[in-house]
């Protein structure tokens, strides 16, 4: 079993901190906390990118357990990481660290239970090897300089200890997998026209297979599988949205950013990546969803309570991520022809690629495209994101021009036989 687990704490003001603890005695990793405190928590960064922090730090506490290797003895001694330490190090970084069950502790805690995989699973993204492996020689740099600044110049291995420094950091930055964040050969793809078409009609809550049972869920999953659809949300946006959030008069809903929000009772908080913004629901969206918090929303106990529009149906309490995530699941076991790879951000594509035809039906510029799409999705224009969601788009239609000139050479080609 993994001896390192990762706590969300949550304190009074609505911040949510994770902090890596050792198993056995649930105490904070005295070093890992420190470096989140004074190096990534003051440049405002997000409890998720702190979490992704130190799970890159339990890959590397696990290895000098294994090593057992002690880096304050080390620097003493005026040592720090050797060649195969490091090989070891980045070995790790390509196996797993699966997510366990999730466990809640008493005043408010959440805890990440993870555990190391054989070397017969599945394959680490390049990219998170790479994260990893940065997030760990920011923190051997880190705790390498704090040392060296406590011992002064004048101490006997200063002079060592910074060349060692630096070849540890380079060493391992060297060893990081070049990583093309976006593919133009397998550009992202949303729902093909028939699997759009078969989602929506085991999602409706007439259907005769529908896969709950309880009619309030139904009806709840099925608004928002259309929100995710017409809209184009993230996940973390869609269980923001608050009741109020939502005028009814001008059929708009406000995609609000609200990170560390006192009155959110998730521990998890889902959050807005992108930037607020308004956007439109059509007629027959805004009276479904009018119809849903009169009518079946304020049918379930505890939803009162709060203004989050969407609630889980025992509870009443705000929808979790997690919760959101077993509708997909539920989805994906209950229809095996939906694709394997179905959740929320799926549908965020086949919004773009929607987008990407209407587009094209109004004869819009490319210019103008871009700016409406970032603006839709809340990315700041010069961010490239717009560029990258349309490639799909460019692809099928790259294609049909290629296919069309073909076509219309191979008939030269027989006039002139």
């Amino acid at each position: 079993m993994n001896p390192y687990r990762i706590k969300l704490v949550r304190f009074d003001g609505g911040e949510r901190f994770p902090v890596l603890c050792t198993r056995q005695d649930g105490m904070p990793v005295h070093s890992a906390t420190l470096w989140v405190l004074i190096e990534l928590r003051t440049a405002n960064l997000s409890t998720s990118t702190l979490y992704q922090a130190l799970r890159s730090l339990m890959v590397l506490f696990i290895v000098l357990d294994e090593l057992k290797i002690d880096l304050c003895a080390r620097l003493r001694e005026g040592q720090l990481l050797t060649v195969g330490d490091i090989e070891a190090i980045v070995g790790a970084c390509k196996l797993p660290i699966s997510a366990g069950d999730e466990e809640r502790c008493g005043n408010g805690v959440f805890a990440w239970s993870c555990y190391t995989s054989d070397s017969n699973s599945q394959k680490i993204n390049p990219a998170t090897i790479a994260i990893r492996l940065l997030y760990i020689a920011r923190y051997l740099d880190w705790i390498a300089t704090d040392y060296l600044l406590k011992a002064g110049v004048g101490h006997p291995h200063f002079s060592n200890l910074e060349k060692l420094r630096e070849r540890v950091s380079t060493s391992i930055k060297a060893r990081i997998p070049s990583v093309h964040r976006f593919s133009n050969v397998t550009p992202r793809e949303g729902l093909s026209e028939q699997m759009l078409s078969l989602l929506q009609q085991v999602v409706d809550p007439t259907f005769g297979q529908n896969p709950w049972s309880h009619e309030y869920v139904r009806q709840r999953n099925y608004l928002m599988i259309r929100w995710l659809l017409f809209l184009g949300v993230r996940r973390g946006e869609l269980l923001g949205v608050k009741i109020s959030d939502i005028n009814f008069q001008t059929n708009e809903v406000l995609i609000a950013r609200r990170a560390d929000d006192p009155a959110d009772p998730r521990l998890r908080q889902p959050n807005a990546k992108t930037s607020g913004r308004l956007l439109a629901l059509d007629v027959e969206l805004a009276a479904l969803t009018r119809t849903y918090v009169m009518s079946i929303r304020r049918n379930i106990t505890g939803a009162r309570k709060h203004e989050y529009l969407w609630v889980a149906g025992g509870s009443g309490k705000p929808l979790s991520l997690a919760g959101l995530n077993k509708v997909f699941i539920t989805l994906r076991q209950h229809c095996p022809e939906l694709p394997e790879n179905l959740c929320p951000h799926l549908l965020r594509h086949t919004w773009n690629d929607l987008f990407s035809e209407e587009i094209d039906r109004n004869e819009v510029s490319s210019t103008v495209e871009q700016k409406l799409r970032s603006r839709l999705m809340g990315w700041s224009e010069t961010s490239g994101m717009a560029t990258v969601y349309n490639q799909r788009h460019i692809k099928k239609k790259a294609t049909a021009v290629s296919l069309q000139m073909q076509k219309q050479l191979r008939m030269e080609a027989h006039r002139d036989e």
